[in-house]
């Protein structure tokens, strides 16, 4: 554990992603912060088909905690939901918790029928019956766009394939999550949420549901963003950490070294 004064914070990335995403937010971030973006892990072989990757990521997020010492955990997407129920199962170990679009599809699961979810649903059969290339395709394009995926260069696209079985599992835990919005009340105190003001109609509603279960959460939105806003909206997500350290009371949160 790190004996530095400074917030340490921990960055999750999201699905078919890497640490490269938090680039422009890490280096606004280090003046003032001890910062970790590690990439998430590989998913074992010997794990039985239909695990979610959940089961594989929460153990391993424990012992990165401990081993970074780390209170502020920021994050993006499925990295945001792995961040949540790591929150809700470790209470009190956390002083600031960042959300940027976190996939907890269980707070609509009670708002009615989505063709978006019936769509994610064909979109899991395909991953489970090996058929990748569209499944990743309807997964790229629901958080991009249509015509995203043939946008993209060959080797883009190969690398997406590449990382099907660990996006299969992460879209598993999305797909089966149960998190309720009374289940909202156990996390930190401050709590932060972000969201793109053109991201897809149920992540808006995820977003404001998850507001309105907890009024003392702030959610901030990139304007003109969608789902990926990372890398455009760096200074604003930049700033949206530094505040939630700074009400959580931490020392030097996004403040340069002072002259020694």
């Amino acid at each position: 554990m790190s004996n530095s004064r400074k917030p340490i914070a921990l960055l999750l990335h999201g699905s078919a992603d890497s640490p490269a995403a938090w680039q422009a937010v890490r280096a606004l971030l280090e003046p003032g912060m001890e910062v970790h973006a590690p990439a998430l892990p590989p998913m074992p072989d010997s794990l039985p088909p239909g695990t979610p990757a959940l089961a594989v990521d929460l153990p391993w997020l424990t012992r990165l905690m401990a081993q970074t010492g780390a209170r502020v955990l920021v994050a993006h997407s499925y990295g945001a939901l792995l961040a949540l129920h790591w929150a809700l199962a470790h209470p009190g170990e956390l002083d600031a918790l960042v959300l940027a679009e976190p996939i907890c599809w269980g707070l609509l699961r009670g708002l009615g029928p989505s063709a978006a979810f019936a769509e994610l649903d064909q979109c899991v059969q395909q991953f489970q019956a090996g058929d990748s290339e569209p499944a990743m395709r309807w997964l790229v394009e629901y958080w991009n766009g249509p015509g995203f995926w043939l946008g993209l260069p060959d080797r883009i696209r190969a690398g997406l394939a590449a990382t099907a079985t660990r996006t299969c599992a992460e879209v598993l835990s999305g797909n089966g999550d149960s998190t309720a919005p009374a289940d909202l009340l156990q996390l930190p105190k401050v709590t932060r949420l972000l969201c793109g003001t053109h991201t897809t109609a149920e992540s808006q509603l995820v977003q404001q549901t998850f507001a309105a279960a907890r009024p003392d959460v702030r959610l901030a939105w990139a304007e003109g963003a969608g789902h990926q806003f990372l890398r455009s909206h760096a200074a604003l997500v930049a700033a949206v950490v530094r505040q939630a350290a700074a009400d959580a009371g931490l020392e030097r949160a996004g403040q340069p070294d002072a002259p020694r």
